[in-house]
């Protein structure tokens, strides 16, 4: 994906919307367990504040993954809003005390390649875990049933068997 800012970076408090789409496939290597099951979807409205572009963006894709509680596949919808700072090179030393943060992208060119960037987000937005429903029942612990799909007649012991020992206590005295 290629944002070309020439237009809003030579005028100050102009704003620019793109709207952008990409398949991103070629990331997938990097996801263990995810891919993509939908092209990127990203709508970004750039806003020239005179030493820098804000960038209010928003991402829209879904992955085919599979639930951390059942092992079910299922598509993971993810719709994501973020906000981002660009600097021109030129202008990266005018800051007020010459540093810029580390979050800040500096570019040379008026067109800017920003997969990078999105597939950054993208990464940060994801869950550790992936559950297909808040109401997902999971596996069995016992026989490893599907409890989403069929019930089971096991008995789960409730005990935390690192506390077994202090069940037995009461019953010495």
């Amino acid at each position: 994906m290629k944002v070309n800012v020439a237009q809003v970076r030579r005028n100050e408090n102009e704003t620019a919307h793109f709207n952008l789409e990409e398949e991103f496939s070629s990331y997938e290597s990097e996801l263990e367990g995810v891919s993509f099951a939908a092209p990127v979807r990203v709508q970004l409205q750039v806003t020239n504040l005179g030493k820098s572009l804000h960038v209010q963006g928003k991402v829209q894709t879904k992955f085919k993954t599979q639930c951390g509680r059942c092992l079910d596949d299922f598509i993971y919808p993810l719709d994501l809003s973020y906000e981002d700072e660009w600097v021109y090179g030129g202008m990266a030393q005018d800051t007020d005390d010459g540093e810029l943060s580390e979050t800040v992208l500096v570019f040379d060119k008026d067109e800017i390649e920003i997969n990078d960037r999105i597939f950054e987000q993208i990464v940060l937005a994801l869950p550790m875990r992936f559950i297909c429903s808040p109401e997902c029942l999971g596996l069995c612990p016992v026989c490893g049933v599907n409890r989403n799909h069929t019930t089971c007649e096991c008995v789960i012991e409730q005990t935390d068997p690192r506390l077994a020992a202090l069940a037995q206590w009461s019953k010495r005295d």
